[in-house]
């Protein structure tokens, strides 16, 4: 069994895929034996959102808020990326050398705050600094090749167009600079 275990279980566009700035599908998320989400089980997450969050642990600390609408898991809803809607989850990441301490787990599974939380307070684990990698990077990969494989976006809107392709600077800078480790 491993500490910590994520990987897409399904990936597709919600609508036209030249429109859909986001992907969405099922992920399987283990942590120390037990199964955050997994497919079957009617939870859909913002896929390739999700790999940009997770991106960004792999070299800072990140310190679980339920009060914040944004988590590391992310539902993908909103209107724009990475932004509006509180179904999510979330945990914390800490580097210590070479090791990775996960904790702090808790998942919304609906946008009223108090009916679908779900806490998870026996669950800590640490993790080999290179496995929590090389997790995060096969989901990430993952989830671009969606976006390699599919259509231009026609984006018209200029605001959009330029969350899209900061976006993806980003998400190819951290993919490229962790990938060459």
């Amino acid at each position: 069994m491993k500490p910590f275990s994520i990987k897409i279980e399904s990936q597709y566009w919600l609508s036209d895929e030249k429109e859909d700035l986001c992907s969405h599908g099922e992920i399987h998320l283990e942590i120390g034996g037990a199964k955050i989400t997994s497919a079957g089980v009617k939870e859909e997450w913002g896929i390739s959102e999700s790999a940009l969050a997770l991106l960004r642990t792999l070299d800072a600390d990140y310190i679980s808020n339920p009060d914040c609408e944004e988590g590391l898991i992310l539902h993908g809803c909103g209107g724009i990326l990475m932004s509006g809607c509180p179904i999510s989850i979330h945990w914390s990441v800490q580097h210590n050398g070479d090791e990775v301490f996960l904790s702090d787990f808790i998942k919304f599974t609906s946008t009223d705050l108090t009916e679908g939380k779900i806490e998870y307070p026996d669950i800590r684990v640490s993790v080999k600094k290179i496995v929590y990698e090389q997790e995060i990077l096969q989901f990430a990969k993952q989830a671009k090749a969606l976006f390699e494989s599919s259509k231009a976006k026609e984006i018209e809107d200029e605001y959009d167009q330029d969350m899209y392709t900061d976006f993806w600077k980003e998400y190819d800078r951290l993919l490229q600079k962790y990938s060459a480790n």
